[in-house]
């Protein structure tokens, strides 16, 4: 896509020109590709079924639930959970505060117990 006040070629994720910040000519892409996924703006029903199931599925971290529950039932004091799933900052905390007063230990197993615990990615245990 061209910029209608300098004339420089920017892509279409631009909403302002990053040249001359003048603003874009935005157009909606026909087809969405995620992950090499083909996403279209027509919603025929099988197709539509398919995608769903395969973004669902893109939503999980690929840490293991119960081995962070183990984790966290027997060195949550330290923080083991809290590494496992790649928060050092708060595996380090949890080591010199002792799981937070083991206040935070506590909240975790039950967070992890009710699966409502995420990895650093911010998704969810499977």
């Amino acid at each position: 896509m061209k910029c209608k006040n300098c004339g420089a070629e920017v892509g279409i994720e631009y909403r302002l020109c990053p040249y001359c910040n003048s603003e874009l000519d935005y157009q909606k892409p026909e087809n969405i590709v995620i992950n090499n996924y083909n996403y279209s703006n027509s919603c025929e029903p099988n197709n539509f079924a398919n995608n769903f199931q395969k973004v669902q599925m893109q939503n999980v971290s690929r840490k293991n639930k119960i081995f962070s529950l183990i984790l966290c039932l027997f060195f949550g004091y330290f923080g083991a959970h809290q590494f496992y799933v790649g928060k050092a900052g708060m595996g380090v905390l949890y080591i010199f505060t002792v799981g937070l007063f083991g206040f935070g230990w506590f909240v975790d197993l039950i967070m992890i117990a009710t699966g409502n615990f995420k990895d650093k990615y911010g998704l969810k245990l499977k």
